[in-house]
């Protein structure tokens, strides 16, 4: 982000500069057109606000090098004006543009992440490993999906209620949502997340968040399909007193 920040303040300034020199053999079109590249990168880097600001200072690196009466922010020719206020416009739409790009390879990466994660839980269970490597295995998955500070199993009787992560994502009993990354962390005090052997609860898993790390829907999802494949290896076999605790 902050990287994606200098390259939008700095970028168009130092390129529009170094255009100096050639500025008389190149058409300001063109000379536009390559700020907008900086705009690019600048939004690829750091996202939108980092593409807002390269197409604001590409503008007005533009005028201030490369429009009559240079070194000034004032332009004489109609054309000139007309050409500031698009690379403006175009700046902020191909930085915007490139920052949903770039979410969206982010997006498919992560949801990679939680098939494979869901995919090795799958094949635990599917190969009848012992119940314990299996709930091992879950607390470690759960926690690197969400993020978690701590990841602890519970059988019953079960400790201080907590907020509870039902199966269609949403967390019951959370009052308070806050934004962060791409979804929302988790409640302060705690979530629990139900497993269940052939329709009955067995047990749960508390999941301590980390503070500032936000948790999306999918992967709220993936942790419920984990739990899932929990169960049904419990329902193979009970964990033994003290086992994942």
């Amino acid at each position: 982000m902050a990287f994606g920040l200098l390259i939008g303040g700095l970028g168009p300034i130092a390129v529009a500069a170094l255009l100096v020199p050639v500025r008389d053999a190149l058409a300001n079109t063109s000379i536009a057109l390559i700020l907008v590249v900086v705009v690019v990168l600048a939004g690829v880097a750091g996202g939108r606000a980092a593409g807002a600001l390269a197409a604001l200072m590409a503008a007005l690196s533009f005028d201030f090098f490369h429009t009559v009466p240079y070194l000034t922010l004032t332009i004489d020719s109609a054309d000139d004006v007309e050409t500031t206020l698009l690379l403006l416009l175009v700046g902020v739409i191909v930085g915007q543009v490139a920052w949903r790009a770039q979410r969206s390879r982010e997006a498919a990466e992560a949801g990679r992440i939680e098939i494979a994660s869901f995919h090795r839980m799958a094949d635990m269970t599917a190969q009848g490993r012992d119940p314990a490597d299996v709930l091992a295995a879950a607390q470690q998955e759960l926690t690197a999906l969400l993020g978690l500070r701590d990841c602890r199993f519970e059988a019953p009787p079960f400790g201080l209620p907590r907020p509870r992560l039902e199966r269609t994502g949403a967390i019951a009993g959370q009052t308070h949502h806050r934004a962060a990354g791409r979804g929302f962390e988790l409640p302060e005090e705690g979530a629990e997340l139900p497993v269940l052997a052939h329709g009955q609860q067995v047990g749960r898993f508390v999941l301590e968040p980390t503070p500032g790390v936000g948790v999306t829907l999918e992967q709220r999802v993936v942790a419920v399909a984990i739990a899932d494949q929990v169960g049904a290896a419990l329902s193979a076999g009970p964990v033994r007193h003290g086992d994942g605790a």
